[in-house]
């Protein structure tokens, strides 16, 4: 796997948890009731300004429309007295209001515009605010290079200011890009000097909220759960207190991702539900594509496919509404995983493909090299300084040389020290490699004794399939013995009584006709079920050989008419083909020939004379619908349920006739072969409908 796709491969969204909402004040929700009661019309507008400007910061973590509303406001009474500073710190307030809701462009637009007025005012902060929201955004576009570019041009003027909140937000936002491009240890070093910072200054909750946050970050990318836990459940904490949203919106989504990793999904679920719900609130597009993914984990690791599916494709759609290519390429990632996890592998492959290419657009090794190089260049920058402030102390301090040297030999001593500690600590390490390594041997026998295990199940499974396969086989034998044991052996033997009566003389030849008459249908009602039982026998043992082509459906129906003429005259029977000529189907006309037999058949024998049968057709959509009405008596509800199984083989028709169902299950199964279908519809004494569908083309 290519540097770019494993630095990406874990969660890299961690940088908009530091975006600088409003540096210049605490974001408390407890304060908005208190401050709109402050609002009157009738104060002056210096007044009101000041309570807008404070109402739009504490909207950040609340309402960012309503952020928006305000900072207009007081930009609008910034501008009518000419306070420039004001205009610049309002429109970078409007921007973060577009930001916070993942509307990436207004955001620059706003900042860009805000940077510019603080510049043409001279506005340091406001110019050192302008650089941080604008590299925020580039961090957002994963554009690391540039964005690392802003937070360091903002870092000098903090410095040079020595605004200890902007210092912080400076550092806390270099550190995400290390943890972005999977540098956790430097990431960690960040996070920990900014909480060093932020204690000197205990007003500062929101700073320490974001702090403890960052430190819960990279200590459960470096392995330390339980300190993660601690940090992020500590932030939750104070980002309560104060009332921040958007802050316990992150601090739930840390805390559901660390249960994640541990395992503990349904205990994840009541943390991340919290996380969407608040980012909903918010309209945070953003966060809320990483909290869906981090959902996705938790189904999959409950086995929960469908929750984890729709939460991964909400996350695809968060991301593109979002515009940012690693949000996209970890979604679809995701994605992949989910669509693996049901086995559908080749929707799987899809989405995994398409995680590739945006990945392979990131070039983010030439990103870490480009970030480390430039921050290396800072840092060497601010050494030189200090080492050219060490000369000046050096040369005012000499009496401080003896102490240094004593120093020196102390840290000799220490180093001695540490050399036998790290010798003791090697000689442990290859102690815990042989263990590792019959813990290895232990695995590897354990999981060939599981492919074993696995191997036998499987072999049992294919047994227990042919079982079943030798049960179905032999309930179709039994079915045709005791189907040509009862049906054939009934006509023969009253064949056979016939002769005998004859042969004694019990029997005048006027008497032997109507005898004879009266079972020469039975014998064709016989022949044709036994033609129906060969044929239906054949397809159960050997299956069906269909040779589909185009045919005429209304020849086929017209032939089996004339073919049954004798029989429907016999019964004064109303037969009508209504079928048009130019109507095709395309099937096995062979097969079809016969499912029309049957079916006209089974409509001669079960009618009253006089009454009608009729054949129609009509094409719906791709299918052919012909149908076979007669206005015989009529099917029972119970003798529907059976009509195409062989629970039941034999009815009687209206004079006598014999009706088997193996020639309606064998019409449901040549149909079935040749993509058709066959329905029916009956109610006692208004006659039946059977409706038989076919494809119109090949």
């Amino acid at each position: 796997m290519p540097n770019s796709i494993k630095r990406l491969k874990q969660l890299a969204l961690f940088c908009f948890f530091m975006f600088a909402i409003g540096i210049t004040s605490s974001a408390q929700t407890t304060k908005v009731d208190e401050l709109l009661s402050q609002l009157n019309k009738n104060s002056p507008d210096t007044t009101q300004m000041k309570i807008m400007r404070k109402l739009s910061v504490a909207y950040s973590s609340v309402d960012p429309a309503k952020k928006f509303y305000y900072a207009n406001q007081y930009k609008q009474v910034a501008e009518k007295y000419g306070i420039d500073s004001l205009v610049a710190s309002a429109y970078l307030d409007m921007g973060n209001s577009y930001v916070l809701r993942s509307n990436l462009d207004s955001g620059l637009y706003y900042f860009k515009v805000g940077h510019e007025k603080a510049k043409a005012s001279n506005f340091t902060n406001g110019i050192a605010r302008g650089y941080i929201n604008i590299g925020y955004v580039y961090d957002r576009l994963d554009r690391k290079k540039e964005a690392a570019d802003y937070y360091e041009i903002a870092l000098k003027l903090y410095t040079k200011l020595n605004f200890k909140r902007g210092i912080n937000q400076c550092i806390t936002n270099l550190g995400s890009i290390y943890f972005d491009l999977k540098k956790y240890k430097t990431a960690d070093l960040y996070f920990q000097q900014v909480l060093d910072n932020v204690k000197e200054n205990p007003n500062d909750e929101v700073g320490l909220g974001n702090a403890l946050y960052s430190l819960g970050g990279s200590r459960q990318r470096l392995g330390k759960l339980k300190e993660a836990l601690a940090y992020y459940q500590r932030s939750l904490a104070t980002r309560e207190k104060i009332g921040d949203l958007n802050g316990i919106a992150l601090s739930n989504w840390g805390i559901g991702e660390l249960y994640v990793g541990k395992g503990e999904y349904n205990k994840a679920l009541d943390y991340l539900n919290i996380a969407l719900r608040n980012n909903r609130t918010l309209k945070n597009l953003y966060q809320e594509c990483a909290v869906l993914m981090t959902l996705a984990d938790a189904y999959l690791g409950l086995k929960n496919y469908k929750n984890a599916e729709a939460a991964a494709d909400l996350a695809i759609t968060r991301a593109k509404e979002t515009d940012s290519k690693i949000a996209m390429s970890l979604s679809l990632d995701k994605m992949a995983k989910v669509k693996a996890a049901q086995k559908k592998f080749d929707e799987a492959l899809m989405f995994q493909a398409a995680y590739k290419a945006i990945n392979d657009s990131l070039n983010s090794d030439e990103t870490t090299k480009e970030i480390i190089t430039s921050d290396l260049h800072r840092i060497n920058t601010d050494n030189k300084v200090l080492t050219k402030d060490n000369k000046t102390i050096k040369s005012k301090n000499s009496e401080y040389i003896t102490v240094i040297s004593i120093i020196t030999i102390l840290l000799i001593l220490l180093a001695i020290l540490l050399a036998l500690y790290y010798k003791r600590n090697l000689e442990k390490k290859a102690i815990n490699v042989l263990l590792q390594k019959q813990k290895q041997e232990i695995a590897e026998v354990n999981e060939e004794l599981s492919a074993l295990n696995e191997e036998l199940t499987t072999q049992m499974d294919i047994v227990s399939v042919q079982n079943i396969e030798l049960e179905k086989l032999n309930m179709v034998k039994n079915k045709f013995f005791s189907i040509v044991s009862h049906d054939l052996r009934s006509p023969l033997n009253s064949l056979k009584m016939i002769f005998e009566l004859y042969r004694n003389g019990d029997l005048d030849e006027k008497e032997l006709g109507e005898l004879l008459t009266r079972l020469e249908d039975t014998i064709y009602t016989t022949a044709s079920f036994l033609d129906n039982l060969l044929e239906w026998s054949k397809t159960q043992l050997e299956g069906m050989i269909v040779k589909p082509a185009p045919f005429e459906v209304s020849k086929i129906v017209s032939d089996n008419i004339k073919l049954m003429d004798s029989q429907i005259k016999l019964k004064s029977l109303k037969v009508e083909n209504s079928i048009h000529s130019d109507i095709t189907a395309f099937a096995d006309p062979n097969m079809i020939n016969t499912v029309v037999r049957n079916l006209l058949s089974n409509a001669i024998k079960f009618c009253n004379k006089g009454d009608e049968v009729i054949f129609d057709a009509e094409i719906k959509g791709d299918k052919l619908v012909c149908a076979i009405r007669d206005s015989g008596p009529g099917i029972s509800d119970g003798d529907k349920e059976n009509l195409f199984n062989l629970a039941h083989t034999i009815s009687t028709g209206t004079s006598g006739e014999k009706g088997h169902h193996i020639g309606l299950v064998l019409c449901r199964d040549m149909l079935l072969q040749n993509n058709g279908d066959i329905q029916v519809e009956s109610e006692l004494g208004k006659g039946t409908t059977f409706y038989i569908s076919l494809p119109i083309g090949g």
